[in-house]
């Protein structure tokens, strides 16, 4: 089973990497907002902490709706080839139409964007479609979609609120892909949970980990809200679990 942890920072990269997972996604202001697209920067350096399946990289401007408008889309397609310049090994991507089913003209602009910067900087990149996927009325229609677009895989907790809450779905939508797509299940997974998971037929899992600590704030640092860290004894926990 892969292990895939959602991490904020260098910091959260090394503990992944420490603890045997396999890759991560790379997001900002994960509690806040569901995660937003990470710098430059930041990308690079964690492409350099040396993860055995890489960085794959959260595309996606705001919070709230996935349904996105021309100058969005725009933003997403230049953050996907900075990403993938930047040494990520994928891009985590989607959008969604007005009536909940999948943008396809925009999917498709994102693989193919995906797939002409990998060309230009002589890497295969792998190319997720996000949890708008769990707001699709149709989720074996969108499947196929993603199937036939060339998606790598899918992030789902198979459209309930958490993985486990999901599992009937999951288990459907693995047999329904028959190895044509990775169905990764994200979504409230936990290391107690993964047994169960395993046992829909899930060979992939995304969690973030993550623990809230102090921290003292500074002139316009919003007081002392505390910070969120990858935790290293969830990933630890996962990791066994999984493997």
């Amino acid at each position: 089973m892969t292990v895939e942890i959602a991490v904020q920072d260098i910091d959260g990269a090394r503990v992944a990497l420490d603890e045997g997972a396999d890759r991560i996604e790379l997001c900002v202001a994960l509690g806040a907002t569901g995660g937003l697209t990470p710098s430059f920067a930041l990308i690079q350096a964690c492409a350099h902490v040396g993860l055995p399946h890489g960085v794959q990289v959260l595309v996606r401007p705001r919070a709230g709706s996935f349904v996105f408008d021309e100058s969005e889309k725009v933003v997403q397609l230049g953050d996907v080839r900075s990403a993938i310049l930047a040494g990520a090994s994928g891009v985590v991507v989607g959008g969604l139409r007005e009536d909940g089913t999948i943008d396809v003209p925009f999917a498709t602009d994102l693989i193919e964007c995906a797939r002409d910067e990998g060309r230009r900087c002589n890497r295969n990149v792998q190319v997720t479609f996000h949890r708008a996927f769990d707001m699709v009325p149709d989720q074996f229609a969108a499947l196929d979609t993603l199937i036939e677009l060339g998606y790598t895989r899918v992030l789902t907790s198979g459209g309930a609120p958490t993985v486990p809450q999901g599992l009937d779905r999951l288990r459907d939508l693995v047999r329904h892909a028959s190895g044509r797509i990775e169905i990764q299940a994200g979504g409230g997974v936990t290391p107690e949970s993964i047994g169960a998971i395993r046992a829909a037929g899930v060979n992939a899992i995304h969690l973030s980990a993550k623990t809230l600590v102090p921290a003292s704030g500074g002139p316009g640092g919003g007081g002392a809200a505390p910070l969120e860290r990858t935790d290293r004894q969830i990933v630890r926990a996962a990791v066994q679990a999984a493997r």
